[in-house]
């Protein structure tokens, strides 16, 4: 459905790259999240497949036709992309079915296509009111209705639940994909959030610094991280480093990068645990309880710190930790 080849941007003529020869593949009907950091160029990426930027380098074809490259430019109003941004940018002085019907305009039965798209997510009431007078989490609902209006071959969700708040999020989270998955449509949702990713997408796209880093099933972005940053997206994660490997007793190639997973560190290990390998003493600093668990901040003998989960709420102040061999994470970074 959607296929990048090698695509770049510069915004600076070539000294630094936004997006470095970014390649992927997206089949039709998935649901690809797109994951990074501030400045990792998930912004970049989707405006280039939108069309409000053009491609210093590469291609981007879309159902088998290339819209975008050094000597084809589709503009974005043909291009059947569906955009939901995290402001809404619904128009004010409109109602709720005039903003949906902004984008079908030519449509031979436009009204009763908008009216549709609001009966689908769950505004066949609400026609008649105005923007202002919905909640966030309706305002979103509309947004998507008129994104949705139009059939678009592609759906590009930027951010679409960073202004709500926690509860709503996850509520509103799982109602839009629900409503996604009715219409088969396929969809780019660029996200900072790891969660908002792993509960929705098919397929988890990593950029790091302009490149693309991994792309894969979320299941494997935890078991087979393919970079230290990939594994701390997906769970808190500890370097092993020289002086963690010194309190450990635990030698380690040298020329690989080494971590290993919080809930993998176990407190007070016994033999249930499998008898850890690696072990060491450490202090407990403070004791933070969150519901059912209690974190630790704990001090090796040395000097190093380290936070951890346990369940057991009376634990001493002098514990032991481990770890296996088989939990370790490599890297070749």
């Amino acid at each position: 459905m959607l296929a990048i080849h090698s695509l770049s941007k510069s915004f600076d003529k070539g000294k630094n790259y936004a997006l470095e020869n970014v390649t992927f593949d997206l089949k039709e009907g998935d649901v690809c999240a797109i994951v990074g950091e501030s400045g990792s160029g998930k912004t970049t990426l989707v405006r280039l497949i939108a069309g409000l930027e053009r491609p210093d380098h590469g291609s981007i074809a879309l159902d088998g036709n290339i819209i975008a490259s050094l000597d084809k430019f589709v503009q974005p109003e043909k291009r059947k992309i569906g955009l939901v941004f995290q402001e809404y940018a619904l128009f004010p002085h409109l109602t709720i079915l005039e903003n949906v019907l902004y984008g079908i305009s030519k449509l031979k039965n436009k009204k009763i296509r908008a009216q549709e798209m609001l009966d689908l997510v769950g505004l066949s009431e609400m026609g008649k009111r105005y923007p202002h007078q919905l909640s966030g989490g309706q305002q979103q609902r509309v947004a998507l209705a008129r994104a949705l209006a139009p059939e678009p071959t592609l759906l590009i969700l930027d951010e679409p639940f960073s202004n709500l708040d926690a509860m709503l999020r996850m509520q509103l989270r799982n109602e839009i994909f629900d409503i996604i998955k009715k219409t088969g449509v396929t969809v780019l949702f660029v996200t900072h959030d790891t969660q908002d990713a792993l509960s929705v997408a098919d397929e988890i796209l990593i950029l790091q610094n302009g490149k693309v880093v991994q792309k894969d099933a979320a299941a494997n972005l935890y078991v087979k991280p393919n970079t230290l940053y990939v594994a701390s997206l997906f769970g808190n994660t500890i370097q092993i480093n020289k002086n963690l490997q010194t309190a450990f007793r635990c030698p380690l190639k040298e020329d690989c990068c080494h971590a290993i997973r919080n809930e993998k560190i176990k407190v007070n290990p016994t033999a249930v645990d499998s008898d850890c390998e690696y072990i060491t003493n450490a202090t407990v600093i403070k004791k933070i309880v969150l519901g059912d668990s209690i974190q630790l901040l704990l001090k090796l003998e040395t000097g190093e710190q380290l936070t951890v989960m346990t369940q057991d709420k009376n634990v001493a102040d002098t514990i032991t930790i481990g770890f296996n061999s088989k939990d370790i994470l490599e890297f070749n970074d």
